[in-house]
C-alpha cells in the first residue's frame, strides 16, 4: 500500500497540469456544494434548537370580512391564557408583544427593536440558557425584565447586570436574569423581555403580539384537529364583534409547527420570512454542481487512462489481477479526491465571512450535522468518481495494449467509452444551460424590477418616523404634546431651503401600510372589504409625483375634505366595479363622505404583491411620518432641527428608495449566489470538456498528420474536429432548453408582476456554451495541428 502511495504522488508530481485541473476541477465543486448546504441546512433549522420543538406551535388568526379574508400573524391578548385553560392538550401558552423601545443612558438614548413584552410561561415553553437569575423569577415581579448576554455587555460592560436597573420607554425596569443570546437562525429576535399583565377580556382591539402554545406528551400534536376546535372560541370573539358594529365580521384561528413558522410568509404583522423555493433552488444548484464535477472527473481520468494502457499491460503479464488493478487505481482516486476534499474545506473557510456578508446572515462551518455531511459525501464522492476510471484501467487487454492499441478497442476505452464519455459532456452542458438560462431569467427579471415605473417618485425623499400613539401611551407620555411638536418639526422643515416639499400623515411605509374596513355602494348594493388606508394632506401626492387619473386632490380650500373625502386607486375603482366613481358614496377610517380623485395605480411594497384597493383619506392627527423632499447634504441640518424639538428622542429616518430596495435584499443574493454557482459550473464543465478533446484528438493523431500531409489547413482541421461538439451542445439545448423555460415560469410566477420568457433568455446561454466549448477544443485542436506530421505517423 506504501508503495502504491509512493506511486500515486510520483506521478501526481509528473503530470502536474492534470492533477491540478482534476483537483481543482472536484475541489470547487465540493466547496460549492458544502457551502450551498450550510445555507439550506441553516434555513431549514430555524427554531430547530429548542429541546421541545416538535410540541411548539404558533397560532394565527384570519379576519373575515363580507368581501374578502385578511391573513395575520397576530393574534388577541386574551388568546393564550384562554387556551391554556379551556383546551386540556395544552401544557403552556404565552404571549410575546413586539415594542419599540427607548434605553436612556445617562444623555444617550438607544433605540431598540428587539424587546418583546411576555410572561413566565414563555421559559416552559422555548429553549433559554440563563447565564443570571432564574426562569422561576425571570418575569415574575412587574417592572421585570431579562436582558441577552450581548446587550448586558452593552448597557453594563463592567459589571453584573442582575439586580441592576435600565430605563425603558420612561419606566424603571429591574433586571432580574440574563440569558445567552438566541442563535442568528431564530425567526423571533429576542434582545430583551419585559414583564406585562396580559390579563384582559378584550379580544379585537389589544391585538398586537404572538401566541405560541407547548402540547401536552411526546406524540405529535394534532395540528388540524386543534385548528378546528379553536372554531368554538368565535364565542368570545363573534358577541365583541357585532357589540362593535362589524356585523358579517368573523375571526377565525389556526395553528402552525414551530418548524413551519420560518416559511410562513404572506400575513400581516410577521417577521421577515424565509423562502422554501430558494432552499430547493440551491439543493437543485449543489446537486447538479456535484454532478458536473464527477463527470469532469470521469472525463479527465479516462482520458489519462490511454497513456497507462502499457503499464496496465505490463501488469498483467506478469500477473496482477483485476481487482488488484481496480484497488489500485481506487486507492489513487481516493488519493487524489481527498487532497480536493482537504483544499474544499479551506475554500468553504474562506468563503464563508463573504458569504454572511453579501447575504446577512450566519453561517457557521462546524456541528455534528456538518461532519456527518462530509463523512457520507466523501464515499459517494469515491465511489462515483473513482470506480468508473478503475474498471476503465483495469480493463485493458495486455496484448493490445502492449501494441498500443488500446485506444481502438478494449473494455472501457474504446468507440463505447468515447460514447459515453459524449453521454457525460451532454449532461454537463445540460446542467451548465439550464443554470445560465436560469440566470438569465433572474437578470431579467431584476432589471424589470428595477426599470418597472412604480407610480411614485421616492428619489430624494426623506422619511422622518415619529413615535406612535400606543408607544407613546405605554411610556405614560403625553401624546398630544408630541402631535404639536410633530407639526411644529415640519413647519419648520418647510421653511427651510432645499426642501421642496413637506408631507404630514402615515408616509409610506415599506414595513406595511394599515388595513381598515371599508363600506362602499355599487349598483345599489353595500359593499364591505378590507382596504389599505393612506393618512395623507394635500401635499402627499405633488410630492411623490402620483398622478391623478379622474377627480382631483384634497385641498385646504374645501373645509369638508378633512372629515369626508375620500382618494382611490384604480384598483379600488376595478374592485367596485364602478364606472363613474367620482361622487361616488363610502365610508371608512374614520371618515364618511364621497370619492373626489381616483389615482393610478402605484407600488407601496414590492412587486411580489398585487396592488391592492386603496384609499386616501385627509388626516394628520396623530402623525405617524414627515415626508421630505430633499437631498442627502440637508440631513444634518434636519437632524439639528430635530433634537431642538426631540432632545430625547434618536432621529428615526431613512430615504424612501433605499428603504424600498431592501425589499429586494433576497432577490439580490439569489442572482449573486446563482451567478456565481453558474460561473463555477461552467468552468467545470470546460475542463471536462477540455478531457473529452483531449481524448479525441489523442485518438485521431494519425489521421491529423495525414490530413496536414495531403495539404489540409489548420482551419480545416479546426473545424473538422469542432463539428463533435456543436452537435453534443446542440443536443443539450433541447434538453435543457424545454426545461429552462418551465423552471424559469414557475419562479416569474412568485411575483405578480414579472417581466415575460423571451428568446433572448435561451438564445444567448447557447450561444455563450458554444463560444466557450468553441474556444476551448479550438485551442487544445490547433495545438495538434500544428505539430509536425512525421512525428504522429511515426507513433505506434
Amino acid at each position: 500500500m506504501l508503495n502504491y502511495l509512493k506511486l500515486t504522488v510520483r506521478r501526481l508530481v509528473r503530470q502536474k497540469a492534470f492533477s491540478l485541473i482534476n483537483i481543482m476541477g472536484l475541489s470547487i465543486g465540493i466547496a460549492a456544494c458544502l457551502l450551498i448546504y450550510l445555507y439550506v441546512h441553516n434555513e431549514l433549522t430555524y427554531d430547530g434548537y429548542n429541546l421541545k420543538k416538535d410540541r411548539i406551535g404558533r397560532v394565527t388568526s384570519t379576519f373575515h370580512s363580507p368581501e374578502s379574508d385578511l391573513a395575520l400573524a397576530i393574534t388577541p391578548t386574551p388568546l393564550a391564557a384562554t387556551l391554556q385553560k379551556e383546551f386540556p392538550e395544552v401544557e403552556k401558552a404565552a404571549n410575546l408583544q413586539p415594542i419599540t423601545t427607548l434605553i436612556r443612558r445617562g444623555k444617550e438614548v438607544f433605540k431598540e427593536n428587539d424587546f418583546l413584552y411576555s410572561e413566565t410561561p414563555i421559559f416552559d415553553i422555548f429553549t433559554f440558557e440563563f447565564r443570571e437569575g432564574s426562569p422561576e423569577t425571570a418575569l415574575k415581579d412587574p417592572g421585570s425584565i431579562v436582558l441577552t448576554s450581548s446587550l448586558e455587555k452593552k448597557y453594563f460592560p463592567n459589571t453584573p447586570a442582575l439586580g441592576q436597573t435600565l430605563t425603558c420607554n420612561s419606566k424603571l425596569y429591574k433586571v432580574t436574569a440574563v440569558i445567552a443570546d438566541r442563535p442568528a437562525n431564530s425567526d423571533i429576535k429576542i434582545g430583551a423581555l419585559l414583564y406585562k399583565d396580559f390579563q384582559t377580556q378584550n379580544w379585537i382591539e389589544d391585538f398586537t403580539g404572538f401566541t405560541f402554545v407547548l402540547f401536552r406528551g411526546n406524540a405529535a400534536p394534532d395540528w388540524q384537529g386543534f385548528t378546528k376546535r379553536m372554531a368554538g372560541l368565535s364565542k368570545y370573539t363573534q358577541p365583541q364583534l357585532d357589540n362593535a358594529g362589524a356585523k358579517g365580521y368573523s375571526m377565525k384561528f389556526q395553528i402552525e409547527p414551530l418548524k413551519d413558522v420560518h416559511f410562513s410568509a404572506a400575513k400581516l404583522g410577521d417577521n421577515p420570512k424565509g423562502n422554501r423555493q430558494l432552499n430547493t433552488i440551491f439543493s437543485a444548484l449543489a446537486l447538479f454542481i456535484l454532478i458536473i464535477a464527477l463527470l469532469n472527473y470521469i472525463n479527465l481520468s479516462t482520458t489519462k487512462a490511454i497513456e497507462r494502457a502499457k503499464e496496465v499491460g505490463v501488469r498483467k503479464v506478469i500477473g496482477a489481477r483485476p481487482l488488484q488493478l481496480i484497488r489500485q487505481f481506487l486507492g489513487e482516486s481516493s488519493f487524489l479526491i481527498a487532497i480536493a476534499w482537504l483544499l474544499a474545506i479551506g475554500l468553504v473557510l474562506t468563503a464563508i465571512p463573504f458569504v454572511n456578508k453579501k447575504l446577512d446572515i450566519q453561517l457557521v462551518f462546524g456541528g455534528w450535522q456538518t461532519i456527518v455531511f462530509l463523512a457520507l459525501l466523501f464515499p459517494i464522492l469515491v465511489a462515483g468518481a473513482g470506480l468508473y476510471p478503475a474498471f476503465v484501467l483495469s480493463g485493458f487487454r495486455p496484448i493490445k495494449a502492449l501494441k498500443g492499441q488500446a485506444a481502438a478497442s478494449g473494455r472501457g476505452s474504446g468507440g463505447k467509452s468515447i460514447s459515453l464519455r459524449k453521454v457525460l459532456t451532454v449532461v454537463q452542458f445540460v446542467i451548465a444551460l439550464l443554470m445560465l438560462a436560469g440566470t438569465a431569467v433572474i437578470y431579467d427579471q431584476m432589471q424589470y424590477v428595477s426599470h418597472k415605473d412604480l407610480g411614485a417618485d421616492r428619489s430624494q425623499v426623506l422619511s422622518i418616523n415619529f413615535p406612535r400613539v400606543d408607544q407613546i401611551q405605554m411610556e405614560g407620555g403625553n401624546d398630544s404634546l408630541v402631535r404639536v411638536r410633530a407639526h411644529t418639526l415640519s413647519e419648520l422643515l418647510r421653511h427651510e431651503s432645499g426642501i421642496e416639499k413637506v408631507s404630514v400623515g402615515s408616509g409610506m411605509p415599506v414595513e406595511g401600510v394599515s388595513m381598515g374596513s371599508t363600506t362602499a355602494w355599487s349598483n345599489g348594493k353595500k359593499r364591505e372589504m378590507m382596504t389599505r388606508y393612506f393618512d395623507i394632506d394635500p401635499q402627499f401626492l405633488p410630492l411623490l409625483k402620483i398622478p391623478l387619473k379622474a377627480g382631483r386632490n384634497l385641498s385646504d380650500s374645501f373645509s369638508t375634505d378633512k372629515t369626508e373625502a375620500f382618494i382611490v386607486n384604480e384598483s379600488f375603482v376595478s374592485t367596485m366595479g364602478w364606472k363613474d366613481p367620482i361622487g361616488q358614496n363610502m365610508e371608512g377610517s374614520g371618515h364618511k363622505g364621497k370619492v373626489i380623485g381616483v389615482v393610478k395605480n402605484f407600488f407601496y411594497s414590492s412587486l411580489h404583491n398585487a396592488i391592492e384597493p386603496v384609499a386616501m383619506v385627509y388626516s394628520t392627527n396623530p402623525t405617524i411620518a414627515t415626508l421630505v423632499k430633499t437631498t442627502p447634504q440637508k440631513l444634518p441640518r434636519i437632524k439639528e432641527l430635530w433634537i431642538q424639538i426631540f432632545p430625547e428622542r434618536p432621529f428615526d429616518y431613512y430615504f424612501l428608495d433605499e428603504n424600498f430596495a431592501q425589499q429586494y435584499k433576497k432577490d439580490n443574493a439569489t442572482m449573486y449566489l446563482f451567478n456565481t454557482f453558474t460561473a463555477l459550473a461552467i468552468l467545470i464543465s470546460c475542463l471536462g470538456l477540455y478531457g473529452l478533446v483531449a481524448l479525441i484528438t489523442l485518438q485521431r493523431t494519425k489521421e491529423i498528420g495525414i490530413r496536414k500531409v495531403l495539404g489540409a489547413s489548420v482551419v480545416q482541421l479546426v473545424t473538422l474536429q469542432s463539428k463533435d461538439q456543436i452537435i453534443l451542445i446542440g443536443w443539450a439545448s433541447l434538453i435543457a432548453l424545454p426545461l429552462a423555460g418551465i423552471f424559469g415560469s414557475r419562479w416569474l410566477s412568485t411575483y405578480a408582476w414579472h417581466t415575460q420568457l423571451n428568446i433572448g433568455m435561451f438564445l444567448l446561454p447557447v450561444v455563450a456554451i458554444l463560444l466557450l466549448a468553441l474556444s476551448v477544443t479550438g485551442l487544445r485542436i490547433l495545438r495538434s495541428a500544428q505539430a509536425n506530421p512525421v512525428k504522429s505517423l511515426k507513433t505506434e
